[in-house]
């Protein structure tokens, strides 16, 4: 996760020196950063499909949803471009990690007679962490803009099984997704902007295959999707 971690981090620095560097060769326009406020909703559906040895009801297609409300903070740098600052391009970086469900999903197996099997109590849930989202904002009319960008989020599960047996795990997984807003936005004192806006992301669906365990070979595969509302305040230069 520290490498996945790194690349993150990489990748929006070399998006914020492009945005300097544009900055810095354009004839009009400004460079801001700031901070931002979020509050959103997540919502996720998913099937878990036996892929190994166990019987019975073990060996079912599983279906389930999660949901959880949110609250993060997150750190963007942008440029706004010519006289009228019309067009915008930035990143935006939320360092925080947010649960998909607001509790842990749990389920009891039972034995099946295999050596292997892992009967006990099977809780799960999925972290989210290390979401950048690179961004376009065109502003329509007197401070309210659409805007459209591409995202990427780290997902890491988090099974537990309390039992006696062996058990598998299902790998994390790095997810891209599109996020689509509109806001207004406006300044304040010399320097200062703030914008408020509303969003959603689609993601990508999330698809992994358990290793290890009496369910080996197992697969999962979910859809993810958030709404959320951002205020943001940053800084012009």
């Amino acid at each position: 996760m520290k490498e996945k971690k790194m690349n993150t981090i990489n990748k929006m620095l070399v998006a914020v020196i492009a945005i300097t560097f544009v900055s810095t060769n354009s004839f009009a326009g400004s460079f801001g950063v700031g901070v931002a406020g979020h509050m959103i909703g997540i919502s996720a559906d998913g099937t878990e499909t036996p892929g190994g040895t166990e019987t019975g009801t073990e060996n079912s297609v599983r279906s389930a949803t999660a949901g959880n409300t949110v609250g993060f903070g997150s750190v963007f740098a942008e440029y706004n471009f010519g006289d009228t600052e019309r067009f915008t391009l930035g990143v935006d970086y939320i360092p925080g990690t947010a649960d998909v469900n607001s509790k842990n999903l749990s389920r009891v197996d039972g034995a099946t007679g295999d050596a292997n099997d892992t009967a006990g109590t099977k809780t799960a849930n999925a972290e989210l962490s290390d979401h950048v989202t690179y961004y376009g904002e065109f502003v329509i009319t007197n401070g309210f803009y659409a805007k459209a960008g591409f995202s990427q989020v780290d997902v890491k599960t988090k099974d537990t099984t309390t039992s006696a047996g062996t058990d598998g795990a299902y790998g994390d997984k790095t997810l891209d997704a599109w996020t689509y807003g509109i806001g207004q936005k406006g300044t304040f004192g010399e320097k200062g902007f703030y914008k408020v806006e509303a969003y959603i992301t689609d993601y990508d669906n999330f698809k992994a295959t358990q290793t290890g365990g009496a369910d080996a070979n197992a697969t999962v595969s979910a859809n993810l999707d958030v709404v959320g509302a951002a205020l943001r305040l940053g800084y012009k230069f």
